[in-house]
């Protein structure tokens, strides 16, 4: 009875067409695995796509921030360097001088070697201002800044508007014979031919004080300044157009002479700072 019972399930099965499912369960799964590829290949080309998109947009991102950044640098250097300027002569202001002037200092006391100021003063410049008005005034500091630029030969040498009609000139690694000398020749430099100004000629002359001395850890700037100012006001009291030295550079000079015989000498200074030709108003 079984038996005919299980023949009677089983007859169904051995007629079943397990063939033809077979071959529709590899297609189907063939027909998977070839779609999940193609996807796959997709994904993989799509990523690699937004990859290289993703690079260039960094690479090119990367560049402007470069080129920001060089302009920004360019911009900032030229504002710090408007920024030392004097903003009626050009040359360098009280601001750069003060850094500067200690900046020289520090080396003059690291290499042992003479570091030379000169403090000098338009003469009468409250007279000119008065007769003939602010405008010409101004020429005359532009004019006086010029002829002092046009003597100074050397890099190193920084001439300063250290306020109103009054100039400082840091000269590094010279002696006071040395800068005695060249103090005299912008004072003739400046005396010798009249300013040209909008109102016409002036005759302008210059007092300046003198001072040279090797550095040391006990001096701050103002060792400096005042020492060449008290030789300018001597000049002042003097009579004015002239160049006086400090009394306290007289034994630092000698003594840099003999310690340190590469310093700026007089001589030296003769045939470096020693005019060439006429010189041109700017």
């Amino acid at each position: 009875m079984w038996q005919q019972w299980l023949e009677a399930l089983l007859t169904p099965l051995h007629a079943f067409p397990w063939f033809m499912l077979g071959w529709t369960c590899v297609w189907v799964l063939l027909t998977i695995a070839v779609y999940s590829l193609t996807v796959h290949r997709r994904q993989l080309k799509w990523q690699e796509e937004t990859a290289g998109a993703l690079e260039d947009a960094i690479q090119s991102r990367t560049l402007e921030l470069q080129a920001t950044l060089s302009e920004l640098a360019e911009k900032n250097k030229a504002l710090e360097e408007q920024n030392t300027r004097d903003a009626l002569t050009g040359v360098r202001n009280r601001a750069y001088f003060d850094k500067k002037l200690l900046a020289e200092m520090k080396r003059s006391r690291r290499e042992q070697r003479p570091l030379g100021l000169i403090m000098l003063d338009i003469d009468h410049f409250k007279k000119i201002n008065d007769q003939y008005g602010h405008v010409a005034g101004d020429a005359v500091i532009r004019g006086v800044a010029s002829r002092i630029s046009q003597q100074l030969k050397r890099s190193s040498d920084h001439v300063c508007r250290y306020g109103g009609e009054e100039f400082a000139i840091i000269l590094p690694n010279t002696d006071i014979d040395g800068v005695k000398t060249l103090a005299e020749h912008i004072r003739l430099a400046i005396a010798d031919l009249p300013l040209t100004t909008e109102i016409g000629d002036l005759a302008v002359t210059i007092s300046a004080g003198c001072y040279s001395a090797v550095s040391d850890a006990e001096m701050a700037s103002t060792h400096f300044t005042e020492a060449a100012d008290r030789a300018l006001y001597q000049a002042k009291q003097a009579g004015r157009n002239q160049v006086c030295v400090s009394e306290q550079s007289s034994s630092a000079g000698a003594e840099t002479l003999s310690a340190n015989s590469s310093a700026l000498s007089a001589e030296e200074a003769q045939l470096l700072f020693a005019p060439v030709g006429e010189n041109d108003e700017s």
